[in-house]
């Protein structure tokens, strides 16, 4: 009965949100301005969007999450050069970087071949390039903005094996 209750709240959460996320790896994502109609996406705009539909810009934490953004990325057709806000930015904190929706600094980095980490103040995106994903300093204008809702209770459900779902039924 339990496992059914927090099921429930979840998929309550997801449908709550006017916006469709999509389950990649072990989170859930929207890509924002699919339509294309607004070519250059501000940062505090998608932002602010992002917490409409209940998730907040993206968090990159690990490489693992990076390829899966990848995966999902082409799937949906993206051109290649295409920008992805994410939550990162410099502003707040010494350099590196940190993500505004974790609180947390970066942890990894995969730089568009070419270019140096930045040394001054600025935004982080993703551009995807020759079929890849890579991590580049923006100045908060992006084609596209990339948003994670992934609540408590989701997370909890994601990380717990069969064993811990055993234990919650009894």
């Amino acid at each position: 009965m339990r496992i059914f209750s927090i099921l429930c709240l979840c998929l309550l959460a997801v449908w709550q949100s006017e916006a469709t996320f999509d389950l990649v790896g072990k989170g859930l994502y929207y890509i924002g301005n699919e339509d294309g109609t607004l070519r250059n996406c501000d940062w505090f705009l998608s932002r602010r969007d992002c917490w409409k539909h209940n998730s907040q810009l993206v968090s990159v934490e690990t490489i693992e999450e990076l390829k899966a953004l990848e995966d999902y990325a082409l799937s949906k057709g993206f051109a290649d050069g295409s920008t992805f806000a994410t939550s990162g930015h410099s502003f707040d904190s010494e350099m590196p970087y940190s993500w505004e929706g974790v609180k947390q600094p970066l942890t990894f980095t995969r730089w568009m071949p070419g270019t140096e980490k930045p040394l001054s103040k600025s935004y982080l995106s993703l551009v995807l390039s020759n079929s890849t994903l890579y991590m580049r300093r923006s100045f908060g204008y992006d084609n596209y903005y990339i948003c994670e809702y992934q609540p408590a209770l989701l997370r909890l459900w994601l990380s717990m094996s069969t064993t811990n779902w055993m234990v919650l039924a009894d």
